[in-house]
């Protein structure tokens, strides 16, 4: 028996003026239930767009943002993400969950099709695939006008939704992630090259001469010689890659995608373990045995790899073949407590203090990204303390001496916080 689709007047719109079924009817619609921090959500993003590439004005989507995390509930903050994320069809701020309950939906994301006469034809949750979505849409009596349509970004002069950076002796890099690019400069602010023609870059590391992207929107690594600018893709077929972290001849990579932690061999790029058995969940265990979830940064502290899970708000770490919790409770338990039972909210940067290196030893700095501010976590007993607040989406976080270098992606820039003199400032580029 076919049910009616629920009413959409729940919410503010956002990217239109106000709309109803009933507008819309003689139409097929398609309902995207998602929210901004969830990587699966963000993955279903690239087959939504292909369908909107794909059909036109034949297909309405619109999508419908019900928030998990306090922060996502924040419209001003949504609006930066749908920017953010190259969102540019209609979508509803469903932050009370109203539209979430009216439509029964159980999980993020969500897609829901309803047809012309506005009945309810499928509700599919997951990641979708376009051919699975597209017979769906045949039977609907509509089909696709142009498989092949396609841009290329062209890189700007100025930050874009940066989201990681990786402090290097002699140069600092940037991902311009909201611009396809990566940014080499000096600690001065001159940018010395700037590789473009990425897709959604993350997080990078340098090994000998070789530079390391984790490519993010094409689910793959790529390396740049950094002397003849020689590129190649040196691993693919990748699920939502989001930070690199290098240890002598070990490329570790976070997989947010698949809620795994995963090491490779630099000699031959071969797999030698995986962490996390890919049930995103908070689970302390051995490498076959843990569960993870969303990791999204990873930072060295000599033999310790320590990471940020977003979606469980924790700070972990592996030692040995051993995953182990400092900060975290679990998937829907998360806030900004920095005393007694510490809570971050949707954290996706980190980097370690080195013991010697002048300032912060000892420290783990985390980009505690919903909570919009910077933290140091002290290995020593526990305890954490918020350093820089008022932040805007902080996604990454590095550290040269006793400067941390803070990638304020929704604010399109970099802060510099001087650990000597606990100040802050922005940085300027010259190219």
């Amino acid at each position: 028996m076919a049910v009616r689709a629920p009413r959409l007047e729940s919410g503010k719109w956002l990217n239109t003026e106000e709309r109803s079924l009933s507008d819309l009817r003689g139409k097929i619609v398609l309902l995207d239930f998602f929210t901004y921090g969830c990587v699966n959500c963000l993955n279903n993003l690239y087959i939504i767009k292909e369908l909107r590439k794909r059909y036109g004005s034949e297909l309405v989507i619109i999508g419908v943002h019900s928030a998990k995390f306090e922060r996502e509930g924040d419209t001003e903050y949504l609006k930066n993400a749908i920017e953010r994320l190259g969102i540019d069809y209609p979508v509803i701020d469903d932050s009370s969950l109203s539209l979430f309950d009216n439509y029964a939906i159980k999980a993020w994301p969500t897609v829901v099709l309803i047809d012309r006469d506005g009945y309810i034809v499928e509700t599919s949750s997951g990641e979708q695939k376009v051919e699975t979505l597209e017979k769906a849409l045949a039977t609907l009596g509509i089909s696709p006008l142009d498989k092949h349509n396609s841009e290329i970004k062209k890189h700007s002069e100025s930050l874009h939704f940066p989201q990681k950076v990786q402090c290097e002796d002699s140069f600092l890099l940037i991902a311009n992630t909201g611009d396809d690019a990566v940014w080499l400069c000096d600690y001065g602010g001159k940018v010395l090259k700037v590789f473009d023609g990425l897709s959604e870059p993350m997080g990078m590391a340098v090994h000998a001469d070789l530079l390391y992207i984790a490519n993010r929107g094409r689910d793959e690594i790529v390396s740049i010689d950094l002397k003849s600018y020689e590129r190649k893709v040196v691993l693919d077929g990748l699920r939502a890659p989001y930070d690199l972290e290098l240890s002598d001849e070990t490329l570790f990579v976070a997989m947010a995608a698949s809620h795994q932690i995963v090491a490779y061999s630099l000699t031959d790029l071969s797999e030698t373990v995986r962490y996390g058995n890919g049930f995103e969940a908070l689970r302390d265990g051995d490498a076959q045995s843990s569960q993870l979830a969303q990791p999204s940064g990873l930072t060295l502290l000599y033999d310790q790899l320590w990471f940020v899970d977003a979606e469980s708000s924790a700070l972990r770490v592996i030692v040995g073949n051993g995953v182990h919790t400092a900060i975290g409770e679990g998937l829907f338990t998360f806030g900004d407590v920095d005393e007694g039972e510490l809570l971050l909210q949707h954290p996706q940067g980190v980097t370690a203090g080195q013991y010697g290196d002048g300032c912060g030893g000892g420290r783990i700095f985390i980009a505690d990204t919903f909570n919009n501010k910077v933290k140091a976590y002290n290995l020593e007993d526990g305890s954490i303390m918020t350093l820089v607040s008022d932040l805007h989406t902080p996604t990454g976080v590095g550290k040269k001496g006793c400067t941390l270098y803070i990638a304020d992606t929704d604010a399109h820039r970099i802060i510099l916080f001087d650990l000597s003199k606990m100040s802050t400032e922005v940085m300027r580029f010259s190219l």
